[in-house]
């Protein structure tokens, strides 16, 4: 009896070491398989958002351990529908990598600061040379011209805004966007962009997909696609020529330039600082009102009806609360861009009239400046110009300083001397945008 009884156990013994060697072969199988949900996953990809997302970019994120979440509307998915969102559409797959697009016909301004300083500033963290937009905390977003017109909308526009967001879980890990997931992102936005201008017949080529970034935040790291170096050649030269020996009036010394680094047809800006680190300029302050400081910046289009509506809102616009004669319309023509015969004409105009009067300015503006503002056609379309001269200025809390006449006048002068500089270098973005029938506008004081 014993005997059978010890042959027994042996074989529930080598039964139950079968039976725990399948079921260990099926979870490593199941495991090394990850799902089997790649397949499907890839070719929900190809598909979504109507075949609107460029799959060589976004392949390498496609997870096989579940099957991928999509949510889509908009009226590219239903035509009948009346509605300026043209495609929001989101595809996760689960470990933190997504991508999310969405899409719109501009009726009103671009939902993007368009001040000089916040073009040429660190709101973002990288530019795609070529392409008008920035990435930032939101992901990368552009403007692109649908010339045809958009269809289904409450208003004709012919002007497309595009956001992309794409997510890398590994990246995220690792501290945040890179210029890997950066560039992706901008590539997403401009397939997106280029998939709507060529369902609606638009008209006009496609947009490039960038091959790199530029970091416009210090100390931004680099990745796949990122730009060596910053900017070089003709986009380093954009704003070369502000200078002291170009600009009189500028403080003496050595001036920092910026500029936004987005290449684009459509807008430009450069800053210019005198820097107080440079060599040049080592054991020197400068006196109160030299001018430490300049911008200088153009946008065409519905960018220029944002940016003068931006300052607008801060009563920082000519004739702001009297005159709306140079109030940008949507369907301006180069008719109404002004006569005058081009940025030599430019610094003709006397600016405002300051007579006797004695301004008083208060310790709360940070930065006061005087700006000039004009108008010209440039590719064939209304473009705005602001240039704009900060003084230097220290004033104690609750206090104000004087400006009288004639120091108005100095800031007058180098505001027209700067507008016309500017329009006139050779590599900067005016002349090469080939702008003409320039009209000067007037001038605005930001320090009342």
């Amino acid at each position: 009896m014993g005997g059978l009884t010890d042959r027994a156990w042996q074989r529930y013994a080598i039964l139950f070491v079968l039976i725990t060697a399948l079921v260990t072969g099926a979870v490593i199988a199941i495991g090394g398989n990850g799902g089997g949900h790649l397949t499907a996953n890839r070719d929900q990809l190809r598909k979504a958002c109507d075949g609107a997302l460029p799959y060589g970019d976004l392949e390498r994120l496609v997870r096989d351990a579940r099957p991928g979440e999509l949510e889509q509307h908009g009226t590219m998915l239903a035509p009948g529908q009346e509605s300026r969102s043209l495609l929001d559409c989101s595809l996760s797959w689960g470990g933190g990598n997504e991508v999310t697009v969405h899409a719109e016909a501009l009726v009103s301004d671009v939902p993007q600061g368009m001040e000089t300083r916040q073009i040429v500033g660190p709101g973002g963290t990288f530019t795609a040379p070529g392409t008008t937009g920035r990435y930032g905390a939101r992901g990368a977003w552009l403007v692109a011209d649908c010339l045809g017109g958009l269809d289904g909308q409450v208003r004709p526009t012919t002007d497309l805004y595009v956001t992309a967001k794409v997510t890398d879980g590994s990246a995220a890990e690792a501290g945040g966007a890179d210029a890997t997931t950066a560039l992706t992102g901008f590539r997403t936005a401009v397939h997106v962009a280029n998939a709507i201008t060529r369902a609606q017949r638009c008209g006009g080529p496609p947009l490039d997909p960038p091959a790199q970034v530029v970091a416009t935040a210090p100390g931004q790291g680099k990745g796949k696609g990122q730009g060596e170096g910053g900017l070089t050649g003709a986009a380093a030269r954009r704003c070369d020529w502000i200078s002291p020996s170009s600009v009189p009036g500028l403080r003496p010394g050595a001036w920092a330039t910026r500029g936004d680094a987005q290449d684009s047809t459509s807008l430009s800006a450069c800053t210019g600082d005198w820097d107080p680190d440079a060599r040049l300029n080592a054991g020197v302050a400068p006196q109160e009102w030299q001018i430490t400081g300049v911008e200088a910046a153009s946008w065409t289009g519905i960018l220029g009806r944002s940016a003068y509506d931006s300052y607008a809102r801060e009563g920082h616009v000519p004739g702001w609360g009297a005159d709306e004669e140079n109030r940008l319309v949507d369907d301006a023509g180069p008719d109404d861009a002004g006569t005058d015969d081009g940025a030599d004409d430019a610094g003709t105009d006397d600016g405002a009239d300051a007579g006797d009067r004695v301004d008083r300015v208060p310790a709360y503006l940070t930065r006061p400046q005087l700006a000039l503002w004009a108008r010209s056609v440039c590719g064939g379309r209304v473009t705005y110009h602001r240039v704009s001269v900060l003084p230097r200025l220290r004033i104690p809390d609750g206090e104000t300083v004087p400006l009288g006449p004639e120091r108005r006048a100095a800031l007058s002068e180098t505001a027209h001397t700067l507008l016309s500089r500017y329009l006139g270098a050779e590599e900067g973005w005016p002349k090469t945008a080939g702008c003409r029938d320039t009209k000067v506008l007037g001038e605005v004081e930001e320090w009342h």
